[in-house]
């Protein structure tokens, strides 16, 4: 059996669940237990009554996971069967030798393998088929047609219509985006039956209930009054520009709501939308769906920054978007301004200061002519931190105690007991940077040298600004308005006023921005001064660490004791394993590590977790929370309804088309496809007859070449494919025509890097026809990029200026515009009509530098001076300049060749005579 598209943590799961589950046989047996269990003998196994293991491994009862599965056949009896022992799955990777993979598919064992390599080995008839018991697909909701989940089981299913196929996904989300989702899926990997398991289903609830599960503490906090005022504003620009973004004709504004565009796929919709139409879409709209972009993740890092980093992050917005944006003219714009300021610093001793009025340009009115006030640090620390430093004494007071307990329990229970007192404690962040200030919070001096430290860079960095040419310190509002003297009419004199008065309103007052200066500069004459340097009258500094040594330095606290932090970003789904923890605290929570807990929790029995969730009430993060809840049950009721009325093509009809369809299962079948693009590309044939031969149909394709979905296209498509590993091209369509593909990303990188140049040299030198196929996205625009990005003067850093240079450079270059995948493989088919087939092993010799003997040799060096004149002489062609390579082993040799051994290498009498008249010709000297 084989298992596809597991991830490693799943993996780590699989084996750990059946190691534990062999031990359990064991002692209840006496004996060893299969590693994987056998089907029923009566052939049709009893899926409703009987756990596969691979739902213990995710530690849920069979009924607990949306699962899809084919009609049960006869032939899954006796089959799948592993070979009974102690072995456990085995990992098969890239690094894993083909003839170690051979052995392994031969030894009928439970393997994990990637898509890409058993595509390949089937293809290379490296395994058949009919070897293969039958295939477990995780993480389905990743298969399509086009996908490397569903080329495998098509292979597999074309050569083997016995074996069975099973697949599993947890998410039900996935499971349904798009149209009709769940039935492409089921047809891409050819079954029929649908399990929905959902959590609100009594008898699932009831298994669940039954199984070890986390206790959870959930501790809900409000945010500061400052906070709060940010986040009701940050709403407000949100709800906004989605009215504003619903005028727009260009969009289905259906589920464009407030609430959806909490979710980090909120922007993904709306470019979907977009991308076909984007060449289309008017600058007002690509800004506004930048700015809900930029809004949404200001949501984000106001619950997750610093007030300092947040303050900076804005500041730096103010300075980046200036008057293009938005959101950033928008009344609300200015209390997120304000509040943010407030959270960080306060300005004193200047009555006139914060009184200017907002519309004036430069900030010139009450507060331009104030004297500079003090600032006073005010340095806001985030709720949570407090928070969990008294959950962090609570876990602690709790170890100590069960140490102390440990001592009067039996010995069993005293073990358990230690073995939590020991566990280390797991914070989990959502990224690195959260989980360091959490460490460093947790040190000496605690959140106030933190938030000390972090004030006094922003003051620094504020200074450094104010130095350059033109800066006026951090962030001082976009200073965007149009500039150039009076020569213009009253329009422009009109929008220059409107411009300056926006501008004004995200400018800081004057009062301020000395006063912050001020407080700066006497922050970096402190960091400067030696440290004997006696100052008569010293300024005290919040939050000072002693000399200004850098936060990390300072001494860990007693509350980080077996602290370990955990960033989610990093996706090391096997760190909670690793760790193996008795206390939990979610800093950051999210609803897919919370099911990575409950799953943790039900694979270790006998081993409570005690999980603290921290979370903001009235906030991004609680509803959140509430509204992915609330849209995985409805995308269950969602599943539920279509699977009443959903319409499966025939299974036994499905197997029969692709048995049938030309290619590696059937090589010697006739390669014609009813309505192929082959068959009407002659016209003049006489009622449609056939021709004298089938057209070709076989392409060499670079084995690399299969991370992408083009080659299940054209397996799809009918076309048979060889796959070997390529220096020269991604796909060899004949022996003349080479193609090297490139999507819009690629070709961008390939022409940053300088890669392409070298690519079309190298086959522009071995092939006669090169073709570059430039690949674009179904669902965007069949443009390189918009009209309105070219301008007036096209400049050379353009992706169409690059191609047109990269053409004059090899003028035999073709190129290839494909709007989709499909459109590729019908490309693909008329360049091949009226060609010969390419030969696998000629195709993957070239490039590959030789050595004296004629054959392949990575040490070997190569003249590509010298071939590119052989290469030019008369007589020689792209068929026999090789042999002839070997023959002469450099000019001089050729030179001295004699014709018969001309003949033999060059592959006939024309070809050698042509190219020895052309040595033994009389060189005209003209002597003057």
């Amino acid at each position: 059996m084989l298992v596809l598209g597991a991830t490693e943590a799943q993996r780590a799961l699989l084996k750990a669940e059946l190691a534990r589950l062999r031990s359990m046989l064991a002692s209840a047996g006496g004996g060893s237990a299969p590693a994987v269990a056998a089907p029923p003998d009566n052939g049709h196994p009893d899926t409703e009554e009987q756990d596969p293991p691979l739902l213990h491994a995710h530690g849920l009862p069979r009924d607990a996971v949306p699962a899809a599965e084919p009609n049960p056949s006869p032939a899954e009896q006796g089959d799948g069967a592993a070979p009974e022992g102690d072995e456990m799955p085995v990992e098969v990777t890239n690094e894993t030798p083909s003839a170690q993979r051979i052995e392994l598919y031969r030894s009928r064992a439970c393997l994990f393998v990637t898509t890409r390599i058993l595509v390949v080995d089937l293809l290379s008839a490296r395994v058949h088929g009919n070897q293969i018991a039958g295939i477990l697909v995780l993480n389905a909701h990743r298969a399509s047609d086009a996908s490397g989940e569903g080329f495998a089981v098509r292979l597999f299913r074309g050569a083997n219509r016995r074996g069975f196929v099973r697949a599993l996904t947890d998410q039900p989300t996935a499971l349904a985006a798009g149209f009709a989702k769940v039935e492409r899926v089921m047809k891409a990997l050819f079954v029929r039956r649908l399990h929905l398991w959902p959590r609100f289903a009594a008898h699932v609830k009831e298994s669940l209930d039954d199984l070890p599960h986390t206790e959870d503490v959930e501790l809900a906090l409000r945010m500061t009054p400052a906070m709060g005022a940010i986040y009701d504003a940050i709403t407000d620009l949100m709800d906004a520009c989605l009215k504003e973004l619903r005028r727009s004709n260009k969009v289905d504004t259906t589920g464009l709501t407030l609430e959806e565009g909490l979710f980090r796929n909120f922007d993904d919709i709306i470019r979907r939308q977009l991308d076909a139409v984007w060449h289309t879409v008017g600058p007002r709209t690509k800004q506004v769906v930048a700015d809900l972009r930029t809004l949404r993740t200001l949501a984000e890092f106001l619950l997750r920054l610093d007030a300092v980093t947040f303050l900076a992050y804005l500041e730096s917005l103010r300075a980046s978007e200036a008057v293009g944006s938005v959101w950033l003219f928008h009344d609300a714009a200015h209390t997120i301004f304000e509040q943010a300021k407030r959270r960080v610093w306060a300005l004193q001793g200047s009555p006139a200061a914060g009184k200017r009025k907002r519309g004036e340009p430069g900030g010139e009115g009450a507060g331009g002519g104030a004297e500079a006030g003090s600032v006073v640090p005010v340095l806001e620390e985030m709720p949570k931190w407090a928070v969990l430093r008294e959950t962090l004494q609570e876990i602690q007071a709790e170890r100590s105690r069960l140490r102390a307990a440990a001592d009067g329990l039996e010995p069993a229970e005293a073990a358990a007991a230690r073995e939590a007192a020991e566990a280390p404690v797991m914070v989990v962040a959502e990224d690195a940077r959260t989980c360091a200030q959490l460490c460093d919070t947790l040190r000496e001096g605690g959140a106030e040298a933190l938030m000390g430290g972090l004030y006094r860079e922003y003051l620094l960095q504020r200074a450094d600004a104010a130095k350059r040419p033109g800066g006026g310190g951090g962030g001082r509002g976009g200073g965007g308005g149009r500039r150039g003297g009076g020569t213009g009419g009253g329009g422009q004199r009109i929008a220059e006023k409107v411009d300056a008065i926006r501008t004004s309103r995200l400018a800081i007052n004057p009062a301020e921005e000395r006063a912050l200066l001020n407080e700066a500069h006497s922050v970096a004459a402190a960091r400067a001064a030696p440290i004997g340097d006696p100052n008569p009258n010293p300024k005290p500094k919040v939050g000072d660490d002693g000399g200004g040594g850098k936060l990390g330095q300072r001494a860990l606290g007693p509350l980080a004791e077996g602290v370990r932090f955990c960033a989610l970003d990093t996706h090391e789904e096997a760190a909670l394993r690793d760790a193996a923890p008795a206390f939990v605290v979610n800093y950051d929570p999210d609803v897919a590590f919370v099911r990575q807990l409950e799953i943790y929790a039900a694979t270790q029995p006998g081993r409570p977790l005690r999980v603290y969730n921290l979370v903001y009430r009235e906030s991004l993060e609680g509803d959140r929370l509430a509204a992915l809840l609330a849209r995985e049950r409805k995308t269950f009721e969602d599943l539920i309804r279509q699977k009443g009325h959903m319409v499966l093509p025939d299974l036994a009809q499905e197997i029969s088309a692709i048995t049938a369809a030309p290619g590696l299962l059937q090589p010697g079948a006739e390669a014609m496809l009813p309505g192929a693009p082959a068959m009407n590309a002659l016209t003049r044939r006489a009622g449609g007859a056939r021709p004298k031969r089938p057209p070709a149909v076989r392409l060499v394709v670079d084995v690399r070449e299969f991370m992408s979905p083009l080659p299940s296209v054209l397996h799809l498509q009918g076309l048979q494919i060889v796959p070997v590993t390529l220096e020269v091209g991604d796909y060899i369509l004949s022996p003349e025509v080479c193609v090297e593909r490139k999507s819009l990303a690629d070709l961008r990188q390939s022409f940053a890097s300088g890669r392409l140049f070298h690519q079309a040299e190298a086959m522009c030198r071995h092939y006669a026809v090169p073709v570059l196929l430039i690949e674009f996205d179904r669902d965007r625009a069949f443009a390189l990029h918009a009209a309105s990005e070219l301008g007036s003067d096209p400049q050379g850093a353009t992706l169409g200026s690059k191609l047109v240079l990269l053409t004059l450079h090899f003028p035999r270059l073709r190129l290839l515009w494909s709007r989709s995948l499909h459109a590729t493989a019908d490309l693909f088919r008329a360049l091949k009509d009226g060609r010969d087939e390419p030969d696998a092993l000629t195709a993957a010799a070239i490039g590959v530098p030789l050595d004296a003997e004629g054959q392949g040799g990575a040490e070997a060096i190569v003249n590509t001076a010298a071939i590119d004149v052989l290469r030019r002489m008369p007589g020689v062609t792209e068929a026999n300049f090789r042999p002839l390579m070997a023959a002469a082993g450099s000019l001089a040799g050729l030179a001295q060749l004699p014709e018969a051994e001309l003949v033999a290498a060059m592959g006939g009498v024309a070809a050698a005579r042509k190219l020895q008249e052309w040595l033994d010709a009389a060189c005209p000297v003209q002597r003057g």
